[in-house]
């Protein structure tokens, strides 16, 4: 049977090997963390790439509908104007006519 002193020195061997396995084992799943990390956070970065392109060309379709709009607005008021001044010259006609007949 082994003494005590050659047990202590195999505790001491065992504790050591495991400290370092331990620290092995550690400084593997900090590398694997940091790398998926670093995929999650360039799959975040293409991502938002994509949606500021689309965002982008939606703004752009926006600003041609708001500005169709605008054109349409003015279109349709100066055709209102154009018809008031097309009734008002039609009253007057009626009465010239009126009066000379």
């Amino acid at each position: 049977m082994l003494e005590q002193k050659e047990l202590d020195v195999l505790k001491n061997m065992m504790e050591s090997v495991l400290e370092k396995s331990e620290e092995s084992i550690l400084s593997k799943v900090d590398e694997r963390l940091a790398n998926s990390e670093n995929l999650l956070l360039e799959e975040m970065e293409r991502t938002r790439s994509i949606l500021d392109t689309k965002i982008e060309r939606v703004q752009k379709n926006l600003d041609e509908l708001s500005q169709h709009y605008r054109i349409t607005k003015l279109e349709n008021d100066n055709m209102a104007l154009l018809l008031k001044m097309i009734e008002g010259l039609t009253r007057r006609v009626e009465e010239l006519e009126r009066k000379t007949a």
